[in-house]
């Protein structure tokens, strides 16, 4: 998590395992290692205490023929070589437990017109909890059998509802790189506890990993509301996190083309002007303090022609090539 103290409370959990993804009845001894693996490259930056649970239904689940979770994670002749036991054991012990409740029992659910199917506990109580308006995220792997046609990232969950049918947004959480997506999301989708400005900063190391962020930011030097700024200021960042560099360095540099690739993303970004450069008090505003070392944020976006900017640095060798967002104003000089 970010070094700013982290805003998650004692039942904020936002990551539901799902009790398929411990079903290897149909994988090889290869394929069942390789999904171990790859449950484990989720979870590892996850499973903290806090932040991921799965329901207590889940040590039931038929792992392999005939043998239930809880055989294989503590009996020696459970079906699992000691090292994968080992390390599924080892990330379980990381994750809340939760005793499921009347809100989880399962009830019929489709996506994007699908069949209609009965979801496991797991996948219910996610669904439960994104009704309530916590935004929520699903861990299900790609092996999990009868989910295979569910996409990653944000989707729509249509249930049965006593009255008719209604739609709860939920993330699909497959693979890592589907991590940042569903904390940006955070930002936008929750509704029983909003982020608040003064929280912004306790997500952003997991939302948008390609940046680094100065201390000295503050929301409150933007001239829009935060409501107005929040859902361009995390398109934003989430465009630079994932491809300023990138697209940086297959432009060979070409201020232009980077700017025409971000405009096809509908975001405004450009580099200081020659006038800028050439005053020396507004070009200094543009100096920002980052862990004793002083880099120079000469790209912005802009929300506006004419108000609330988000100034950067180039990629940074000494970070990775990481991106420093370095000032949040309504205008430099």
């Amino acid at each position: 998590m970010n070094n700013r103290e982290d805003g998650l409370g004692v039942d904020d959990y936002r990551v539901v395992i799902s009790e398929e993804c411990f079903d290897w009845r149909t994988l090889t001894g290869a394929e069942r290692r390789d999904a171990i693996d790859a449950l484990a490259e989720v979870l590892k930056p996850l499973a903290d205490g806090r932040r991921t649970a799965f329901l207590e239904p889940a040590y039931g689940t038929e792992c392999l023929p005939s043998v239930t979770l809880t055989d294989a994670l503590y009996t020696r002749d459970g079906g699992l070589p000691p090292d994968e036991r080992r390390l599924l054991g080892s990330l379980l012990d990381k994750c809340r437990m939760v005793e499921p409740e009347e809100s989880d029992l399962p009830q019929p659910v489709r996506v994007a017109e699908g069949p209609w199917r009965e979801p496991s506990w797991g996948v219910a109580h996610a669904v439960s909890r994104a009704a309530a308006g916590r935004a929520t995220s699903c861990l299900l792997t790609w092996h999990a059998p009868g989910r295979e046609d569910w996409p990653s990232g944000w989707i729509t969950v249509e249930r049965e509802t006593e009255d008719s049918h209604d739609g709860v947004q939920l993330h699909l959480l497959r693979a890592p790189e589907d991590t940042p997506g569903f904390w940006r999301g955070v930002y936008t989708h929750e509704t029983h506890e909003p982020v608040s400005a003064d929280r912004f900063f306790t997500l952003t190391e997991d939302a948008f990993p390609g940046l680094l962020f100065a201390e000295s930011l503050n929301l409150s030097r933007f001239k829009g509301s935060y409501a107005d700024v929040l859902p361009w200021l995390v398109e934003l960042l989430g465009a630079l996190s994932d491809h300023f560099a990138q697209t940086l360095a297959a432009c060979s540099g070409d201020q232009n083309q980077v700017m025409a690739r971000f405009s096809a993303m509908d975001l405004d970004i450009s580099p200081e002007s020659a006038n800028t450069k050439k005053n020396a008090k507004a070009w200094a505003e543009r100096n920002v303090t980052y862990r004793g070392s002083t880099y120079r944020c000469e790209w912005h976006g802009k929300r506006l022609w004419d108000r609330d900017r988000v100034h950067f640095s180039l990629p940074i060798p000494a970070y990775d090539d990481r991106i420093l967002v370095g000032v949040f104003r309504d205008h430099l000089s």
